[in-house]
């Protein structure tokens, strides 16, 4: 593979341009004086405790049945290489 006048013919010289392709693309990080103070949250509205227990309560069986059961069957494969056809069938 050539880039320019350079020929990439290994790996790692693959690798690295890749990398130098996709940090020229993107760029530099912009610099901010933003800081973000995690003490200052009474503007933001928050979660009651009701609310809280309900978001951290354990999933039951029937839960991840109805999520499966909402899924478009034919969709591409999970992390697990299985698509949702498949928990919905077995």
């Amino acid at each position: 593979m050539e880039d320019g006048d350079t020929i990439i013919d290994d790996d790692a010289q693959l690798k690295q341009h890749i990398i130098n392709y996709y940090k020229n693309l993107f760029g530099p990080p912009d610099n901010s004086n933003m800081k973000l103070d995690e003490h200052l949250v009474q503007d933001i509205p928050q979660v009651s405790e009701l609310e809280n227990e309900y978001l951290t309560d354990v999933f039951t069986e029937s839960d991840v049945r109805a999520v499966i059961f909402q899924m478009e069957h034919n969709k591409a494969p999970g992390p697990d290489g299985f698509p949702p056809k498949f928990y919905q069938v077995f």
